[in-house]
């Protein structure tokens, strides 16, 4: 198309090429390039910035052809006074005297600023120049940027055939308001007929899930784009968010939201701005301010989340950085409203600064630290086990993380994932909330390693694994507590939507607060129909049998009141699970 605008200028003007004709076809080339592309997606908006940027172009073309054919004919004429004088001096003295080499160089040096002045004095068209490049990358970041945040149910439809309208076109265009969400909802029994329980070791962080989640939980989340009509790739963008989540903790045929004592709950779990596209130089770079989900780390096989800041506050993020790195700064924090002192409901304020996307051998790493301080005193409404004002402490720590990830084209088509985190004092829980129930959190302490993977060798298999230890000190006497976690989720591909989930997974507690020492083991088998053959392919619907087995320090802990005098339980069900 560059080639096509080239010869386009050159046949109309019907003037020999020089360096400012060379930026006019390469600016036409660049936007005839970016509005073919537009034309293509039939959006109204794309049409009307192609058709700008043409009225542009055809007049700024009709200028210049005039302009040029004057500075060339003025060029004509100096260049036969350079010949005349040159055949003059040539004559005279066998070679040119000193005044005609003066004033050769007289008009060689007007020939060059004539020329330099054609190329770079008109500010007009470096302006436009430049807008024109400004818009074709900021096309090409949007597009990527789609394209990064597509999930694998919306790639599979979008490669589809017979469709109702072009999917992929769709998606590539800016929108105005978006939706998107989350969803696990199901029904399922014990083996004894009553409701089913999960089965999660007392102490462990997590429970590996599939076949697993007897609740159902939703978040839906809104967005509204601030885009300018008149311009709304290259202007500054503005992102405004809520999402609100719900869960429910039982089976009725009508689960009311206000029943929190049975588990239902309504929650607002998001709602803040996002501001990008400020910076000419750093277009990738936002700004936020608000309540959000903080760039959340997580294993998906038991729900797992090694780092959570997710809070309130505000900052900015994927700010350059020594090449391919970026960086995130933020304060995060949050108030515990149940606790009430002489200086406000306790609070704590989190420093956040992280070093990302850092090119490093197989992938890229990540590094993490964290300042935090929580405020204490004498809690005016909370009394001890002996009548007396419950004290908190006012505490301060540090936390530091590292991250590995490899690339997808290293590791079997997925990616594999190691973490370790070290957290103290009131920045040891690895999260933004205050942790009460540490009984001198000041000198809190944890420590903790995981990995995970997920790969996908062929058509037939997909699965996920994981690994994780955890080593914490409460801060009091006997405050000790120890997890080690491992668990695997092959899933056996036979078509395009069926498929069968094999997940098994044990958990290991040593815990000195609640006197166990102990495992749980788990093991699920579950056929499902998905969109696609991924790991991460959803819609999923899905049946389920669980047998899970425990040792006798968690008699009467786990698995509800089915299973309280037993040591191993079973349920089934059905469940969906969908995110968009």
């Amino acid at each position: 198309m560059l080639l096509l605008g080239s010869i386009f200028i050159m046949s109309e003007a019907r003037i020999a090429p020089n360096p400012m004709n060379a930026k006019l076809v390469a600016l036409l080339g660049i936007c005839t390039f970016g509005s073919s592309s537009l034309l293509a997606q039939e959006s109204p908006e794309m049409v009307a910035f192609r058709k700008q940027i043409e009225s542009q172009l055809a007049e700024m073309k009709s200028g210049y052809e005039g302009r040029i054919k004057e500075l060339e004919g003025r060029i004509g004429v100096l260049e036969t006074d350079n010949a005349r004088l040159k055949k003059n001096g040539a004559t005279a003295s066998n070679g040119p005297t000193k005044k005609a080499n003066e004033q050769m160089e007289d008009i060689e040096e007007r020939v060059t600023t004539l020329e330099t002045l054609a190329n770079h004095s008109d500010p007009q068209f470096q302006a436009t120049a430049k807008r024109a490049q400004a818009n074709s990358e900021a096309i090409a970041h949007i597009q990527q940027t789609i394209k990064d945040d597509a999930t694998e149910s919306r790639e599979i439809f979008r490669s589809g055939s017979g469709k109702p309208f072009d999917l992929a076109a769709f998606y590539k265009l800016p929108q105005p308001f978006e939706f998107h969400g989350y969803l696990r909802a199901g029904f399922g029994l014990n083996g004894e007929g009553g409701e089913m329980d999960a089965f999660k070791a007392p102490g462990a962080g997590a429970k590996y899930r599939l076949g697993n989640e007897e609740d159902t939980y939703g978040e839906l989340e809104f967005t509204h784009n601030w885009l300018r009509e008149d311009d709304p790739l290259q202007a500054p963008y503005v992102r405004t968010t809520v999402m609100m989540s719900f869960s429910t903790g039982q089976n009725d045929t009508y689960d009311s939201l206000n029943a929190q004592n049975l588990g239902n709950d309504i929650a607002l779990r998001q709602a803040f701005v996002e501001a990008g596209n400020i910076i000419t130089e750093a277009p990738d770079m936002r700004f936020w301010v608000g309540q959000r989900y903080y760039r959340r780390q997580d294993i998906h096989i038991n729900d797992f989340y090694w780092l959570d800041m997710s809070g309130y506050g505000g900052g900015v993020q994927d700010v350059p950085f020594l090449g391919e790195s970026k960086v995130a700064l933020a304060w995060l924090g949050g108030s515990f409203d149940e606790y009430q002192t002489d200086d406000g409901n306790a609070a704590k304020s989190t420093l956040d600064l992280r070093v990302y996307d850092i090119p490093a051998p197989l992938g890229k790493i990540g590094f993490w630290l964290a300042y935090a301080h929580s405020s204490g005193g004498e809690v005016l409404n909370v009394f001890d086990e002996n009548g007396d004002r419950f004290s908190l402490e006012t505490s301060q720590g540090f936390a530091v993380g590292m991250k590995h990830r490899t690339l997808p084209e290293s590791f079997l088509g997925g990616y594999n994932e190691f973490s370790i985190q070290y957290g103290t004092g009131a920045a040891y829980n690895f999260a933004s909330t205050i942790d009460v129930a540490s009984p001198d959190i000041d000198d809190a302490t944890r420590f903790r390693i995981t990995d995970h993977f997920t790969i996908e060798p062929n058509r037939w298999l997909s699965l996920q694994a994981a690994a994780i230890y955890q080593d914490t000190d409460y801060g009091g006497p006997n405050s000790s507590e120890k997890w080690a976690s491992f668990g695997v989720r092959p899933i056996f591909h036979f078509t395009d939507t069926f498929s069968i989930a094999l997940e098994t997974g044990v958990d290991f507690v040593d815990s000195e607060p609640l006197g166990v020492n102990d495992y749980l083991w788990k093991i699920t088998l579950a056929p499902q129909l998905t969109r696609g053959r991924k790991f991460f392919s959803r819609p999923a619907l899905r049946a389920f049998i669980t047998y899970a087995k425990w040792g006798d320090d968690f008699r009467g802990k786990v698995g509800g009141s089915a299973y309280r005098n037993e040591l191993e339980g079973l349920s089934y069900g059905v469940q969906l699970e969908s995110w968009w």
